[in-house]
């Protein structure tokens, strides 16, 4: 009897877990390049497209059925989709031309600033980079393949806090922080929430500070209260404590 059931569960779980990726259908991707990249490139780039919005969709959920417009451009600046976003722009990312030569695009992160923007940047930040190490993005910025509680391990004092009351579309950095240490603590912080307390607690912090483009909104400190029943400097300092037995 226990195996039947035990089988009766596991089948449901399957079932339950293909119907939320019937729910997403396949992406229209429209890519504009506008800098010399090789066709063997342009078919990597496109291939990760559909496997990075198929991967988000059925994690997150189907939260965006537009078409994606994906620039590539002869240009030093970061990959983003976040800003396009919070401009009215959701569905557009932009990809320096280098990254793309190299099959070094962050197209995981990218994809899920359009599934999921978010008015918090450090909150909209860390689930992207989170996520594309949780679902197997090509090696990328800002942890190049490396675990994140190891790459971030480093940086384990950041002021979390000061970091949280970052709006969209502010930088993700302090003073005393570059990117790309913000980028790695963001992202190894909410691997802790999410691994901790899981994702649908999460989505309710999350759901408390969404995109409005043109506005800024980071949150009130006492939501993390309210949500995880701890303050964000309690939250923080689990982490760093958890971050030595996760390496």
């Amino acid at each position: 009897m226990k195996r039947i059931v035990t089988t009766i569960a596991l089948l449901v779980a399957i079932a339950g877990s293909a119907s939320a990726e019937n729910r997403c259908s396949a992406p229209t991707i429209s890519l504009n390049i506008e800098a010399p990249i090789s066709p063997p490139a342009r078919t990597w780039l496109e291939g990760q497209l559909r496997q990075a919005a198929h991967k988000v969709c059925a994690w997150w959920g189907p939260s965006f059925a537009g078409a994606f417009t994906i620039d590539v451009a002869e240009a030093n600046g970061p990959s983003m989709a976040l800003i396009p976003a919070w401009r009215g722009e959701r569905g557009r990312v932009i990809f320096p031309a280098s990254v793309v030569r190299r099959e070094r695009a962050a197209t995981v992160h990218e994809i899920v600033h359009v599934y999921a923007p978010n008015a918090n940047r450090f909150l909209a930040e860390g689930l992207a980079v989170y996520a594309h190490e949780k679902l197997g993005g090509p090696i990328a910025y800002p942890n190049f393949g490396a675990s994140l509680h190891t790459a971030a391990a480093p940086y384990a004092q950041a002021d979390i806090a000061a970091l949280d009351r970052l709006a969209t579309p502010s930088r993700l950095e302090l003073d005393r922080l570059a990117g790309r240490e913000a980028y790695l603590v963001a992202g190894s912080f909410v691997r802790f929430l999410i691994e901790r307390r899981g994702l649908d607690t999460f989505r309710r912090l999350y759901a408390g500070t969404p995109l409005v483009p043109g506005q800024r909104n980071a949150g009130a400190p006492a939501r993390w209260q309210e949500v995880y029943g701890l303050n964000v400097d309690q939250l923080a300092q689990m982490w760093r404590n958890s971050l030595g037995r996760s390496l």
